[in-house]
Order: C-alpha cells, then structure tokens, then sequence
C-alpha cells in the first residue's frame, strides 16, 4: 500500500490513479467468482469498503485499461471504474483584506448573540489533513471517546487503529497531518476557538473538528481515500463533513458514500468549484450534498465561482480570514473552498442550538433562510442564495417559516412522445417527467398538469417533482403548488424525447454577455438565448443538459435553431467525450461544423455517432459552441437548442 501512494504522488497530473480501481462486485456472484476474476486479471486487493460493497484493486500502470476492460467483460462486476482525482477548491487572494468581513456579512455574530452552539457536535474537515496543535483550534479538537491514543491497538473497534482525531485515509495511518495546509485554513473558518484573545473565530466556536484527512500532501483527492472516509464520518456519527475539493466525475463509489452518509443522518456539505462554469461539479452535484458557491464583499457572485441550477447556497469566498499551519493567520483564504466551511460551520451552530435536529431539517433552514442573490448576467447565483446564520437559526429554532417563494428551473424531457405499441409488443421505454427547481416539497399539495388534466405523480421533494409520462403529451405542461401555477411549458410531440440545457454561459476576453437559459432554448418559440462575441472575434457559449435519460439510447440527435449579427464564419458544436477521460483531461467532439452568415435563421438537427459517450453517470451531457468571424456588434440569437434520445 504505501509502495503504491508513493507512486501516486510522482504521477499527480494524471486524471485517474494510475494502478487503482474500484469495482463494485454483482450480488448474485460468489466470493471465489469475484476474487477469480480479479485474479486472472493480475490485480490486488488493497482496500474493502464493506459497508458499500466496493473494493480497490491494485494493478501494474501499463495494465491498468487493460485489466479494467478484463474485468468488465468477466461480468463478475457491477462497476469497474478508475481511481478519480479532485482538486483543492482553493483559489489564491492578493492582497489581503484586514478583518472578518465575512462573519458579520453572514451574519454569525446576530447568531452568536442567540447560540455559540455545542461542543457536542462534531465536523469532520475532509481535506489535507488538520494541524491539531494550532492554539486557535487545539481547543476544539475532537478526541474520540472510545480510543485510548498511541498504544497501537483499535480499541473502539472501528477497524482504525489509533483514530483519535481522525484518520489519514490517504496515508492509512492514525495521523491527519496537514502538510498542504488547506485543511488547517477551512477548520479555522469552521470552528476557531471564540473568545481566546488569540487570531479568529470560527462560525461554530464550540463545535468539534475531526481531521478526516483524505488528500495526498500535494493536494490531489482520490477515490479510493474519498470513500471509506465518508464512510468512516458516518459510521462514527459525525454531524457535517465539509469538503472542500471537486471534479466533474462522476464516481458511482462515490455516490453511494454519500448517499451512506445521509441515510447516517450526516449532512455533506461541498464546493461548487472555482471554474467559473455552469458545468456540473461533483460531489457538489449530488442531489444529497448541500452544494456551496462564492460570494464577493458586495454580495456579487465570485469571478471564480461556478454557478447554476444546481448550485443550492453562497457564502463568502475572498479576503478570508483563518489559521494556517504553524500557527499562523491569513487574512487573504479564498474561493468555494473558504466558502464551504463557513456553510459548515452555519450546520454545526444549528446542529448544536436545536438538538435533535436532523440533516435533512437543518439544510432546511439554510436553503430556505437565504438572501436571494440575482445577478445580471447570471440569473441566479444559486438555488436560494447567500447564507444568513443568524435568519437560518431562527427558523429552525421556530421549527419552519414562511415557504420560499416556489421557481420552476427546468423540465426533463421537455418535448416528445412514444412510439405506438403493437397489440402484443412490449411497451417502449418511457422516461419519467421531471420538474427541477425549489420550494415543492410537502405539506404543499403539488400537481402536474396536461392541458389541466392532472398526471400520476411518482415522487415529490423540495427541488424535484417526478410525474408519470403520458403517452399522448401534448400543449400546455404546468406544475401547480397549493392551486397556484409554478410554472409552464409548451410540450411538443416530437419523435424521441428532448432534453433542453438546465445552464448556459459564456467566457473569455472582452466582458461577452449571455443571457438565457432553459426557459428560452427548450423549444422555438421566438424567446431567445442571446451572447455577445469576445475580443478573440467569436462567439462563445458553454450549456449543461442535465437528467437526460439514456436506459434505451440508440439514436442521438441535436436540433439547433438561431441567427447571428454581424458574423460570417464557422460554427463547430462539440460535445464533451466522458469516454475519453474526465472532464478537462479528456477531449470534446464536434458533432457539427457550418458556415453561418447574418441575417438568416439557421435550423438544423446533427445525427451523433455513438451517443452513449456523451453522457456521464447523471445523465449530464456539456456542450460547447464556438463560432468565428464575429464583427463589432457580432452576436448570437438562439432559439432551441435540445438533444433529441430514442
């Protein structure tokens, strides 16, 4: 094992790990079949996730597609997957800003004034690790109750011999050292002892900080360290994790650690990324992570931040304040990683003034008490806005408050109809009708509407309604909460069904604006998606479909309809390949090149070769529109931009 990390750690610009994988063995296979075919495939068992069911193989670098393809093709596996990296959060600020500008921006010492909260919560930071010496944290150290320190026995027999303070789970021993020093800074800014007369505070002064230390000392998270770490918060009964680190990959051990978590009763709380992107970011993604973007003095969305529909808060994320290794303070800590913590933090105060308090109720509060935060030419930062603590408290302390004011972001699919079945035949695969957004969950009385006829409805939460498709969909589709519209959309019965982008975005030279989003490219209507050329003279838009189904894919297509102003060039679309590698490290596509002029609305539908690679585990697809010869005044006008899926 140590062999193998040391290996690691001269290869830290690879993607993947480059002699671990996970695989997940199927139910119905024997231990002598599983193990037979790891066996034949020249690959080791390092590493058992037993209560996920996942295992970490170990095989030689220049079998490492190999072995994994052996695997797969065993059919002993559910999954096969590569070790995924993910990246620090963090984000450099120069110079630094005098002051903590930040906590009374939240609004933590209003709450402060109410609760300082409870040393019997417990956060685990899991990042590079956790100086538990520094003297403005010492104090607020976790010490595991059922763990006698340094006599090299497992005492409370968790399997982690000596986990005091935690565990190093990418080192595999007993001791969370922090070497990088990020994991140091966002404890600080979670939990700082109060009062001291020394450096900072944190947003929770007198809860526990557990060092689940998951990152190599060069920065780099992987997988294989990722999930028995969120496995271990959970099974010692950690009330947040705070995780300050992201990747666009999709990693179905890593989901499934998660999801492990939550079912604990832990709140996971993660960094949106600091891509300045609308594309997806994991584990900030999953639908049971409280996803967390930046915010600037002036509540204006970090240049940094990525954003979007499934972004749910913000919080600051420049000019922060906070320890670092050493002993020492900075008052110049930055990006979603510093955002994080503070978000952290706010969980842990609440966790801690209203006990008994269950994740699910105190995400609650957060999402449901923040400021709003809408931003030209963003829209909406994230799903509810910047953190208040100081509202968050009360509103959990009063056991709920006024519903936020329902928003309908997106439809998926949002047009389509099934083919006829023959007398006889099985009936075609038809995906479920999802409606994205906020403020549907119960006791509010929700109904999704076809021309007011009211479909079945197959789930219900806060941010996401599930409804049955109906064969012959057609006109108006209205979600309804409490007998009021939420929102609308016209529903087309095209052949296949139409998946239109959740987010779309620009970047670049020049300050190019884009304005729109699903609302104006889930279908032609004349409402339209609009972006301004960058200095470079083209134009540039970057679009997420999301919750795109792909159980039955045989045929893929893309249906664009626009115009331009003042351009004559070439327009080339391109989708991102997940087959290729994760997401920068791999290639986008182009699935279409045409030269385009001004003035004329351009229509067309690409067929795509071999769909299938398109798509990540969520059913995530990210497009990329480039076209160049934008004059001046050079501007895109779109009017539908969808993925067609039979």
């Amino acid at each position: 094992m140590l062999h193998s990390l040391l290996f690691v750690a001269a290869a830290l610009e690879l993607p993947v790990h480059p002699t671990h994988l996970l695989v997940k063995p199927r139910a119905e296979r024997t231990a002598a079949e599983v193990s037979g075919a790891e066996l034949r495939a020249r690959a080791l068992l390092v590493r058992e996730v037993r209560a996920l069911g996942w295992r970490v193989l170990e095989v030689a670098p220049e079998r490492l597609a190999a072995a994994r393809d052996e695997l797969l093709a065993s059919g002993a596996f559910e999954h096969v997957d590569f070790d995924h990296a993910k990246r620090l959060a963090y984000t450099p600020n120069d110079p630094y800003w005098p002051g903590m500008w930040h906590a009374t921006k939240i609004r933590a010492n209003v709450a402060w004034d109410t609760s300082l909260g409870s040393s019997s919560v417990v956060v685990a930071v899991m990042d590079t690790g956790l100086e538990t010496s520094h003297p403005d944290l010492a104090a607020n150290v976790w010490a595991n109750p059922g763990e006698i320190a340094n006599n090299g026995l497992d005492d409370d027999a968790n399997g982690y011999v000596d986990d005091v303070h935690g565990y190093d789970f990418a080192y595999g021993d007993s001791t969370p050292d922090d070497q990088y020093g990020h994991g140091t800074a966002c404890a600080g800014l979670v939990a700082a002892v109060q009062d001291n007369a020394i450096g900072v505070t944190g947003v929770a002064p007198l809860a526990r900080l557990a060092g689940v230390k998951a990152a190599l000392d060069s920065g780099y998270f992987y997988d294989s360290a990722n999930v028995p770490a969120l496995v271990y918060c959970a099974d010692m009964g950690f009330d947040v994790v705070s995780m300050s680190f992201y990747s666009d990959q999709v990693t179905a051990a890593e989901r499934d650690a998660i999801d492990y978590c939550w079912a604990n009763g832990v709140l996971p709380i993660a960094a949106a990324g600091n891509d300045a992107s609308v594309f997806p970011f994991y584990p900030g993604a999953y639908e049971r992570v409280l996803c967390v973007a930046a915010t600037s003095y002036d509540d204006s969305m970090s240049w940094f931040s990525d954003h979007g529909t499934w972004v749910d808060v913000a919080s600051p994320g420049e000019g922060l304040s906070t320890v670092t290794v050493g002993g020492g303070y900075t008052t110049g800590f930055a990006g979603t990683s510093g955002a994080t913590p503070q978000v952290a933090g706010l969980a842990a105060l609440l966790f801690g003034a209203v006990p008994g308090s269950t994740n699910a109720s105190v995400r609650a509060a957060i999402e449901d008490s923040a400021v709003p935060l809408v931003q030209a030419p963003y829209g909406w930062i994230s799903r509810y806005g910047r953190i208040d603590c100081a509202s968050a408290l009360a509103r959990l302390q009063a056991g709920g408050g006024s519903p936020v004011v329902p928003r309908l972001d997106f439809v998926a699919p949002c047009a389509g109809r099934s083919k006829p079945v023959l007398a006889g035949s099985p009936a075609p695969h038809r995906p479920t009708l999802s409606f994205f957004g906020r403020g549907f969950e119960a006791p509010g009385i929700v109904r999704a509407l076809q021309r007011g006829i009211e479909l079945p409805l197959l789930a219900q939460t806060r941010e996401r309604v599930d409804a049955k498709l109906a064969f012959d969909l057609q006109g108006k589709l209205e979600l309804e909460l409490n007998g009021s519209s939420v929102g609308s959309i016209r529903w087309d019965p095209i052949a296949g069904f139409a998946y239109a982008p959740s987010d779309a975005d620009t970047t670049g030279g020049g300050s190019p604006v884009a304005l729109g989003g699903f609302a104006e490219l889930h279908r032609r209507d004349g409402n339209v998606f609009t972006c301004t050329r960058r200095d470079d003279n083209s134009i540039y838009v970057r679009a997420a479909i999301r919750a795109v189904d792909v159980t039955a894919l045989t045929k893929l297509q893309l249906e664009f309809v626009r115009s331009y102003t003042a351009t004559t060039g070439t327009e080339t679309i391109s989708l991102y390949d997940w087959s290729t590698a994760s997401y920068p490290y791999g290639s986008f596509v182009a699935v279409a090149t045409t030269g385009v002029s001004s003035g004329s609305t351009l229509a067309h539908t690409f067929p795509i070769a071999n769909p299938a690679r398109f798509f990540d585990d969520e059913g995530t697809a990210y497009v990329v529109l480039q076209t160049t010869g934008a004059g001046a005044t050079g501007k895109l006008s779109a009017d539908c931009l969808r993925l067609i899926v039979e």
